[in-house]
Parts: C-alpha cells; sequence; structure tokens
C-alpha cells in the first residue's frame, strides 16, 4: 500500500524548514535562497509522488461510538492545488528573495493550508479550518497586520467554523436542507466575501505578502467548494447568487476608493472568486471543472500582480507592465488564459438557467473592478529601467509554463493529472466549445470580453478619481465595509467580558454563589424530564 507517501509533503515542509532554520545562520544570503528554494522543491517532489491510478485515503483516527473519522485523501483536485501554491511560491522567491523565507508562521499557514485542503470529510475540515486560523492569527500578528482586525477575524472565522460543524451535523441527521444552507453560508465566509470580509488582512498587508494573504487561503479555501460534489448534497443556488451579487455589488464600490496596489488586487479579485460557488450551483455536470479554472485563473492573477510588484523593487522593470497586463487578462477570463473555459461556461450555464440578470451583475462589476487596474498597470514603467536577474528571468518563466499549461491543455490535464474530474471537464467543453447552444456561448464570449475593453476606456476617469472624505461614495463605501458592525459586536463583547469578570470576582468572594448555581442546575436536571 502506497497511502503512506501523501505524508511526505506535511512533513517535509516543517522538517525541513526546521533544518533551514539551524543552518540559515552559518550560511550566506545567496546560499540561503538557494537553499529556501530546494526545499521548496522538495515539498514540490513530494506532491508529485502522489501521482497514482488511485486516490491515496489515510484514516487518521476513528470513533466508533461516534461515527466520527479523521481522515486525509489526495486526489489529482487537491494534488493540482497544492502544486499550484508551492510553484507559485519558488516562482515569487526567485524574483525577490525574502530576508526570512521559513519563519515560524509562513511553515504553519502553508502546512496548515495544505491539511485544510487534504481535508477528506466534513470532520477533517473542521478540525483543520480551526488549525488554518490559529496560523493566519499568528502569522498577521507576526507582521504586525491589523491587530485588532485580526483578533476579530480569528473569533468570526471560528464562529463560521463552529456553523460549518452544526451544518454538517444537520446535514447527516436528517436534515440535509438546512445542513446544506449552513454549510454554503459557512464556506461562503471562509472564501471571505462580503460580508465575511474580515477573513483576509486588507489594511495593512504588504505587496510582498499578497500570496500568503490572499492566495494561499484562496485556493484553501476554493478545494472546498471544489468538492462540494463529493458532498451528494445539492447547492443552494438561489442562496448563492444572492450572496454573489452581494458581493460584487461591495466589491464594485469598495474598488473605486482604493490607492494602495495591494488593496486593489484584493478588491479586484473577490468579483473573480465570487463566480467559484457560482459554478457549483449552475454548472451543473460541469461545475467542478468550471470552479477549479476560476479558482486558478484568479489565484494566477494575484500571483503575476505580486510578481509585478516585488519586479519594480527598486528600480522600475520595463517587464512589469506586461506582467501586471497578463494578470488583469488572468483576472478577466480573457481566451488562452486558465480561468476561461470556467468564465464562459458558467456564465453559458448561467444564461440557460434563466438567470441573465446574474450575468449583467458580473459583466457591470467586472467592468468597474478592472478600470483602476489598467491605471496602476500602465503606470508601473518608469524611467529607470533595468536588465532582470537570472534568476528573475527563471521565476517569471516557471510561472508562465504553468500558466500556459492550464491554458493551452486543459483537457490533456483533466484525463491524466484529473481522472476523477475527466466527466466533468468534458461536461465543459461540451458547454463551451462542442456545444449546441450557439447563443448562450455567444452572450458568456460578450460578457466575459466587453468588459475589459470597457475598463480599458474608464481607466482615465478611474485614475483621476479622488474621492473625498464626505462624498457619497467614500461614505457608502464605509457602511458596506461592516466596520461599524465589527467595532459593535467588539463593544458587546468587551460588555460581555467584563461582566463574566465581575461574576466571578462576586463568586469568589461570596461562596453561597456557587451553592446557588449548583441548586439551580440540580432543579433544572429535575424538572427537566417532566
Amino acid at each position: 500500500m502506497l497511502e503512506w507517501i501523501l505524508f511526505l509533503p506535511i512533513l517535509f515542509l516543517p522538517i525541513g524548514a526546521l533544518v533551514f532554520a539551524l543552518a540559515a545562520p552559518r550560511l550566506s544570503p545567496h546560499s540561503r535562497t538557494w537553499l529556501a528554494l530546494l526545499l521548496v522543491a522538495i515539498v514540490i517532489g513530494a506532491i508529485l509522488v502522489n501521482i497514482a491510478p488511485i486516490n491515496h485515503y489515510i484514516v487518521l483516527s476513528e470513533w466508533q461510538l461516534a461515527s466520527f473519522s479523521l481522515a486525509l485523501q489526495i486526489d489529482g483536485v487537491v494534488l493540482l492545488l497544492l502544486l499550484m501554491i508551492f510553484v507559485t511560491l519558488a516562482a515569487l522567491w526567485l524574483v525577490a528573495p525574502p530576508n526570512a523565507p521559513f519563519d515560524l508562521f509562513s511553515v504553519l499557514v502553508l502546512t496548515a493550508a495544505m491539511l485544510l485542503t487534504l481535508a477528506a470529510n466534513l470532520v477533517t475540515v473542521y478540525f483543520t479550518w480551526v488549525l488554518f486560523d490559529l496560523s493566519l492569527f499568528g502569522w498577521r500578528l507576526a507582521r504586525d497586520i491589523e491587530r485588532d482586525a485580526a483578533v476579530r477575524a480569528l473569533a468570526l472565522s471560528q464562529i463560521a467554523g463552529l456553523a460549518f460543524f452544526a451544518g454538517a451535523a444537520f446535514a447527516t441527521s436528517g436534515y440535509p436542507d438546512q445542513g446544506v444552507l449552513v454549510i454554503a453560508i459557512a464556506l461562503w465566509a471562509r472564501l471571505g466575501l462580503f460580508p465575511f470580509h474580515w477573513v483576509y488582512p486588507l489594511r495593512g498587508a504588504d505587496s510582498r505578502d499578497l500570496w500568503l494573504a490572499r492566495g494561499v487561503p484562496l485556493l484553501a479555501a476554493a478545494s472546498l467548494w471544489i468538492r462540494w460534489p463529493l458532498l451528494s448534497l445539492g447547492a443552494p443556488g438561489q442562496l448563492i447568487a444572492i450572496l454573489a451579487a452581494l458581493a460584487l455589488i461591495a466589491s464594485m464600490i469598495w474598488v473605486w476608493r482604493e490607492e494602495q496596489p495591494a488593496r486593489v488586487v484584493g478588491v479586484s479579485a473577490w468579483h473573480a472568486v465570487a463566480l467559484v460557488p457560482l459554478a457549483l450551483a449552475y454548472g451543473g455536470d460541469a461545475g467542478m471543472a468550471f470552479a477549479l479554472w476560476l479558482a486558478l485563473g484568479a489565484a494566477f492573477a494575484i500571483a503575476l500582480f505580486e510578481m509585478a510588484l516585488r519586479w519594480r523593487g527598486e528600480n522600475r522593470n520595463r517587464w512589469s507592465r506586461l506582467i501586471w497586463l497578463v494578470g488583469l487578462f488572468a483576472l478577466a477570463g480573457l481566451p488562452l488564459t486558465p480561468a476561461y473555459l470556467g468564465r464562459v461556461g458558467l456564465y453559458v450555464s448561467i444564461w440557460q438557467s434563466g438567470n441573465g440578470w446574474l450575468i449583467v451583475v458580473a459583466a457591470f462589476v467586472t467592468t468597474l473592478a478592472l478600470a483602476p487596474l489598467w491605471g496602476f498597470g500602465l503606470a508601473l514603467g518608469g524611467a529607470e529601467p533595468r536588465d532582470p536577474k537570472r534568476s528573475e528571468y527563471t521565476g517569471l518563466g516557471i510561472l508562465l509554463a504553468a500558466f500556459a499549461a492550464l491554458s493551452l491543455a486543459p483537457m490533456p490535464l483533466a484525463q491524466t493529472l484529473l481522472p476523477e474530474l475527466g466527466n466533468s471537464a468534458q461536461g465543459a467543453m461540451l458547454r463551451v466549445i462542442w456545444t449546441d447552444d450557439g447563443l448562450g456561448v455567444i452572450v458568456g464570449l460578450v460578457a466575459a470580453i466587453v468588459p475589459l475593453v470597457a475598463s480599458f476606456f474608464l481607466r482615465q476617469p478611474a485614475r483621476r478619481y479622488q474621492p473625498q472624505p464626505g462624498a457619497f461614495v467614500p461614505r457608502l463605501a464605509r457602511a458596506v465595509d461592516l466596520s461599524w458592525l465589527e467595532r459593535a459586536l467588539a463593544g458587546v463583547g468587551y460588555e460581555m467580558g467584563a461582566a463574566a469578570r465581575n461574576i466571578s470576582t462576586i463568586a469568589e468572594e461570596n461562596p453561597a454563589v456557587w451553592i446557588l448555581l449548583v441548586a439551580l442546575w440540580i432543579a433544572i436536571l429535575l424538572v427537566y424530564p417532566r
């Protein structure tokens, strides 16, 4: 049995990071960079070892009385998502090597994201969900990223995790409809889309942290949606459509008030990420493939944007503008990009379902979300271009090679690397390429291409727009941002904590309180059976 090789990438990363931490002080900066890349290459090799005709499935623990088990599984979809995480990480490190590539909390984030992606059942998803939240919380505190928001995000994300666990209990105990609704809301919160945008750091992240702050959590959360068909439960289309429409409108409002490139990238990517659950709700048998390609397209866009921002570092480079524009095309889902089949196929599916208003909302929001990105991209070119280093060319080549493989050969990949995705990918091709609904495909192409063209002509208004503090758009953005609700909830939490401290103080000073409390519970237990 070869199932044990599933543990190789999980073990190699933390153990290799420990070895790196011990050896790094004795090495030169150049040697440390290549040692870190060697470790990432070893992890990638450990992931590739899991390519096999059968999926690797391991039960870590099982409770017979409660019918619970902790299990991990690596299949083609998981393997592709893990490769995306670590291949992109290696490419970004080649472009701009970090000073501390394997600090404790970065390793925890990557390991927890790997475990969440590998989770094979609902119970394992919950436990790895908690671990991932704790790792992100520590990573934010270590980098001093929105400390107050990080505490609130941890608390609210834990509530969402408990809601997911409750939904799983409902779904498996005779209440599938209620359970599906709760699971969908919890997974939507895990994606960090409106009104749960507190999951990702938005107000203080450096451009060098884009991949760890947004790319890795996005792929880990998207993996839960992509494997929705494995639940054998239908996705709640109406609920997802409402949440997606709200998220799209919120991103449209926010994007025009942002001034920092890193934050503009994060907000603009939301409109693409919101399409992933829609693909499961409306894609039918092709939904799994649509969701995978949409998630990979958004992840490639974030990686390319971060690469462009890193590449301009000390002196602006002549290639940074082109890299940014490729990321812009990937985000829009143009032909010859990884998200093309997913975006056009989703639009065709929505058109066939009779919900054309969703296509209009998505196209309109995409237009306004991409307009500021044109301005930032065209401004990256400078008067002091420098020739890229060999390592920078290598990192760009690795990322573009992966980009080209997913763009030009999605079907061969689905048939070889992703055998369980074969039927879904075949359905996607039948809906977009070998289709009998020509009008639907035309509508999908128009909805995918026109917004990019229209956003180009809106780039100048987007660059000139300087919102005044009291203007309507900033006030609306602050209201939609829900920071006022976060502060109100935090205030309620502080009041509850103060009340709990006061009660505990009274109980410590007066033992009679404990006697009354015990008597109350005895009375409840006596009365309840009657």
